[in-house]
């Protein structure tokens, strides 16, 4: 479904366990963990988290990634699939397939891949590109799969 806003609590997101600084670059084989992360630097490699992920603006991440929540400024090179919901802000820039029960999509964000939304929607129809993506958005066609 489009546009559903899932619960996350203000204060995992403003407040994260880890913070990946500004000036900060990491290369590393994986990223796991059960707790929120914000990266606000550069990022190279998996990333799989039991909890949120925030990726600033000025942040960058190579990979994929698996979250339960993932809120994205900056940009991102690699899939993602996340098990609650995908939220990207009007600064995203995401190249890469999306796998995501909910997505929010704010104007302005840029994203080159395919979205597969939805639980129960692994139909190969349920496979959108972003200009379906647009489309949708401009007609109002925002309806439960």
């Amino acid at each position: 479904m489009f546009f559903k806003k899932v619960p996350v609590a203000a204060a995992e997101l403003d407040s994260p366990n880890t913070v990946i600084g500004k000036d900060v670059y990491i290369e590393a084989m994986c990223l796991t963990g059960q707790e929120s992360v914000r990266i606000e630097g550069i990022y190279k490699g998996l990333i799989d988290l039991e909890g949120s992920l925030v990726l600033a603006e000025s942040g960058s991440i190579t990979g994929d990634i698996s979250a339960n929540y993932f809120l994205v400024a900056g940009e991102v090179n690699g899939n993602i699939q996340c098990t609650t919901q995908l939220h990207l802000v009007s600064t995203a820039k995401v190249l890469g397939d999306v796998r995501t029960p909910s997505v929010i999509i704010d104007e302005g964000s840029h994203v080159s891949g395919r979205f597969l939304v939805g639980i129960n929607r692994m139909q190969e129809d349920a496979l959108l590109n972003s200009e379906e993506i647009l489309r949708i958005q401009n007609t109002g066609d925002f309806v439960e799969g």
